[in-house]
């Protein structure tokens, strides 16, 4: 009875063992075949780039992001990505970790670019500078969507010592009605300027100047800046390409 007992006890535990290794066995070859089912592409070039661009990168492209380390270096500014790992150009899967080292920058720094960021990747890109985000104001706007950084009050790439503040302008959405706000027309058609102009009955000064590679007629200046309030403005005044000029 009891060696009865043995071989049926042995038998069970050789079929539990059997039943897990295959288990095991499928699930390896599941995850085998799911890994290698995703595309393969090639690792993007982000050393020199800040960690907020690097970011938008990867994402858009199906990579993830970890930081592997940081180093002083006098010649980069804080922020700025010095390796990666893979580095650029090699051929992996989508999915593949990107792991990087950071620049800490020197006793000097660069004042990132914050006009168009939300206050979080601002502040974000400000502490990987050492630097520190100051008072934040709000401002009506037609040119920036709501929660958008319109300005900065120190211009992106001066060169300012650890630790300084940069205070911003978001916008606050678009103005109450009755508020009229001047638009961004730089780079636009004047025809454009003109045509919103006479809704308002304001009148459009304007200014040719020879410039080279601008097609005629192009917005090249402006005053009021985009989004200053015009609601009681009478004229603006436009500086625009010269049909003179010669395109090379």
């Amino acid at each position: 009875m009891f060696i009865n007992l043995s071989n049926k006890f042995l038998r069970w535990f050789i079929a539990v063992v059997i039943l897990g290794a295959a288990v095991c066995f499928a699930l390896n070859m599941i995850m085998t075949a799911l890994i290698h089912s995703k595309k393969e592409i090639k690792t993007p070039d982000i050393v020199g780039k800040s960690l907020y661009d690097a970011l938008e990168e990867l994402s858009s492209k199906g990579f993830g992001l970890k930081k592997e380390g940081e180093e002083i270096n006098e010649g980069i500014p804080a922020g700025i990505i010095l390796r990666q790992n893979p580095p650029a150009g090699m051929i992996v899967r989508v999915g593949k970790i990107i792991k990087i080292t950071i620049s800490q920058g020197g006793k000097i720094v660069y004042v990132p670019d914050l006009v168009g960021q939300t206050i979080r990747s601002a502040d974000i890109a400000l502490r990987y500078s050492t630097l520190v985000m100051g008072e934040v104001l709000k401002k009506f706007s037609i040119v920036m969507e709501k929660g958008v950084i319109i300005s900065q009050d120190i211009a992106a790439g001066t060169k300012v010592d650890k630790d300084s503040v940069v205070n911003v302008v978001v916008s606050d959405g678009f103005p109450p009605e009755g508020m009229i706000l001047m638009p961004d027309f730089i780079n636009k058609n004047v025809e454009e300027a003109k045509i919103w102009a006479s809704r308002y009955d304001i009148i459009v000064n304007i200014k040719s100047e020879e410039v080279l590679n601008v097609n005629p007629n192009t917005v090249i200046r402006q005053y009021p800046q985009p989004d200053d309030d015009v609601t009681d403005a009478k004229i603006i005044n436009l500086s625009i390409a010269s049909r003179d000029a010669v395109l090379e």
